[in-house]
């Protein structure tokens, strides 16, 4: 299912809605939401998640073997019951043979007590964010995604498998399963939320106020202005003057911080002098030479072998120049 045909608020989204996500803003779902903003374009990362999810959930059912059927997601959603802009799109759904009466439907087809399965692939350097297998110690995003889930379903619990692999790498390394029991009373705060953002901005077409710098908004503002005109300024009013002193109050603070931090480091440069470093009461501070570099003159290269200036001209390419954000000259 393609998420950017939706345009629905889906497990994924629900951190940002809450402000607890480290990949987007509620103001860069707002834009995606309200097809303002393009999907985010394909990455290493996104590659490697497709390619070793079927891999992942092999080995989260040979691990459970006899005690799930893993169900493959068909190419529908979840939808609310009450509220049919929330949505789910789950990895995997687990159906548990017993005599239980609790029932579960997806896609018109019916199970005896569904349960979930989420399915995540991560840098070995992030493992120190993922706690013990077997528990809910994962990162907040997915472990509100996993609620999120459990919740549209009406089960008891979700699972979540794990895959950590290294750097340039499709192999999985380390393996972790975790269980996340649901939580009734953080469901409802979360689908509340998810309906005031939907009510409040998303009908409503009113965007949520710009509160973190996070990629998506970046990325948005870069394709909406890539260029100026100029001679051309606008005027500010009252609250834009406001924002104005603040940002100024704010990047003094900062270069005064910055100043005074770099002064410090050169009193620790002088402490070490020609030493690899110094140990204090804090650790250790190293001063070391990195590795030399190469950098190749390919145009001196070329005209060394008698390559013309118009023959070289002709393998010349302009990028366009980046908007760049300067403050009044002399405010600090």
């Amino acid at each position: 299912m393609n998420r950017s045909e939706i345009k629905k608020i889906g497990g994924s989204d629900i951190a940002a809605i809450l402000g607890l996500s480290k990949w987007k803003s509620a103001h860069s779902l707002y834009l995606h939401l309200v097809g303002e903003l393009p999907p985010q374009p394909d990455n290493p990362a996104m590659e490697r998640g497709r390619i070793l999810e079927p891999v992942i959930a092999r080995m989260f059912m040979a691990s459970r073997r006899g005690e799930f059927d893993v169900i493959e997601p068909i190419t529908g959603i979840i939808e609310d019951t009450e509220y049919p802009f929330l949505i789910g799109s789950p990895d995997r759904l687990l159906s548990i043979e017993d005599d239980d009466d609790k029932r579960g439907i997806y896609d018109d087809r019916t199970f005896t007590q569904i349960s979930g399965l989420e399915i995540k692939t991560a840098d070995v350097s992030q493992m120190p964010f993922w706690g013990e297998e077997d528990t809910d110690q994962i990162p907040q995003e997915y472990l509100l995604q996993t609620q999120w889930y459990a919740g549209l379903c009406g089960v008891p619990d979700w699972y979540i498998a794990v895959g950590f692999v290294m750097p340039n790498s499709k192999k999985i390394d380390r393996y972790r399963e975790y269980k996340i029991a649901f939580d009734g009373e953080l469901y409802e705060h979360m689908r509340q939320k998810a309906v005031e953002f939907w009510t409040e901005h998303v009908e409503k077409r009113i965007p949520p106020p710009i509160t973190e710098a996070d990629p998506e908004t970046v990325r948005y503002f870069k394709q909406k202005y890539p260029s100026h005109t100029p001679g051309k300024f606008s005027y500010s009013d009252e609250a834009i003057d406001s924002l104005a002193s603040e940002y100024l109050q704010l990047t003094a603070d900062n270069k005064m911080r910055e100043e005074r931090a770099d002064a410090m480091k050169l009193q620790l440069i002088a402490a070490i002098g020609e030493n690899e470093g110094i140990v204090t009461a804090m650790g250790k501070f190293t001063y070391k030479q990195c590795k030399p570099s190469q950098k190749i003159d390919w145009e001196g290269a070329a005209r060394s072998l008698g390559v013309s200036s118009e023959t070289i001209a002709n393998f010349t390419t302009e990028r366009p120049g980046h908007r760049t954000f300067l403050p009044p000259k002399g405010k600090k």
